[in-house]
């Protein structure tokens, strides 16, 4: 079986070394270099054409989302895994149209790295599970602080229900053991509580594969 070829590309030279050495530690995963800035980071993209690249947002040279675009353009095969400290649904959005497959927290431990790694070159999306109760805690903020607002007044009863689960933690399978209702009917309210509160297409993409992850 081929391994997974990875790029990491951050200004800390501690971090890139320490995320390089636990990633050794994985069967099935090839750290192929390390780049300490965005101008780098294209250059070494190009000429490594890596299965993942690990891409800190914050970088000399090129800000690692302005570099998105151009490091899609020279490696078209590169899955590209924004490295931030604290992403908000807004970063994440702009990171997702910009071409990123993800984003990972500086503080995740090596197993959910390793996850993210290989839930990405599977050809999925990636962000942790506290994204999600993170964007519908500031959605249903903003919608508190909008009194014209409608969509948020809109949501049913089961659908506030809902919301309340999915930010405790559980997955659908629990939400729906919980609620006696079937998996499906959780991702249909999901849809409609995701589409009233008018989040964004790519991001609603993201969250409900979140929601709907179980491991």
């Amino acid at each position: 079986m081929s391994r997974i070829t990875v790029l990491i590309a951050d200004d800390y030279a501690l971090f890139r070394e320490g995320l390089h050495l636990l990633l050794a530690q994985e069967k099935g995963i090839q750290v192929v270099g390390q780049a300490m800035d965005g101008k780098q980071a294209l250059i070494m993209t190009e000429a490594l054409q890596p299965d993942i690249l690990l891409l800190s947002v914050q970088l000399p040279a090129v800000n690692g989302l302005d570099a998105l675009p151009r490091i899609r353009a020279k490696s078209p095969g590169t899955k590209v895994l924004i490295l931030s400290g604290y992403p908000g649904d807004d970063f994440i959005v702009e990171a997702l149209q910009r071409g990123a497959k993800g984003c990972l927290s500086k503080t995740l431990t090596r197993a959910d790295i390793v996850k993210a790694i290989r839930v990405t070159h599977a050809g999925e999306l990636w962000a942790e599970r506290k994204v999600l109760t993170q964007t519908l805690e500031s959605l249903l903020q903003k919608g508190n602080q909008s009194p014209s607002q409608e969509t948020h007044e809109t949501l049913t009863n089961r659908e506030r229900e809902i919301i309340k689960w999915v930010m405790e933690g559980m997955s659908n399978k629990e939400i729906a053991a919980q609620l006696g209702i079937s998996d499906h009917t959780v991702k249909t309210h999901l849809r409609n509580i995701f589409g009233k509160l008018k989040v964004n297409r790519r991001l609603q993409l993201l969250l409900y594969r979140i929601a709907d992850r179980t491991a």
